[in-house]
């Protein structure tokens, strides 16, 4: 039969072992919730300089005037260090109806979209063209562009109606 003292000694020592432990377990878990919000402020503040603006929507000035009105125009400007991407825009017409468009970076000399494609890198500044399909003229467009710093897209009006003040 092993001696009392020895006995207390061995509960002792793994009951100190026990609460040792849950203690390191606990410091770990506190350390890593620390991290995580370390890490997701630094995400933030990095993200913070991650805009880009938009210019008035205009009709690009076409050689050909009928063609003219079936396109417009933007400018995107990327404020960031890191380059931006254009994955989706969507247009609407004053009835929030989704309109029939096709959109790229570059037009030819009818305002017929060159390249039309998915998806435009965004450097520091570049122009983006929206041209309804069924070659009607564009009297009220509201654009809605996707792109790769946020979920909620940018969205921009065109009426060439409303007089800008600004």
């Amino acid at each position: 039969m092993p001696e009392p003292s020895l006995l207390s000694f061995t509960n002792v020592t793994s009951v100190t072992a026990a609460i040792l432990a849950a203690l390191a377990a606990i410091f770990s878990g506190w350390c890593a919730y620390l991290s995580y919000k370390l890490s997701a402020k630094l995400r933030e503040e990095m993200k913070s300089d991650e805009r880009l603006i938009v210019s008035k929507i205009i009709h690009p000035g076409l050689a050909v005037r009928d063609h003219d009105k079936c396109v417009i125009k933007l400018d995107i400007f990327n404020k960031s260090k890191r380059k931006a991407y254009i994955n989706k825009v969507q247009a609407y017409d004053r009835n929030n109806n989704l309109m029939d468009i096709t959109w790229s970076n570059h037009i030819n000399d009818y305002g017929n979209p060159e390249n039309p494609c998915a998806l435009i890198g965004i450097v520091d500044t570049e122009e983006l063209f929206v041209r309804l399909n069924i070659g009607e003229e564009i009297d009220f467009c509201r654009l809605e562009v996707f792109h790769s710093f946020s979920s909620v897209p940018i969205t921009a009006i065109f009426d060439p109606y409303v007089k800008d003040f600004g």
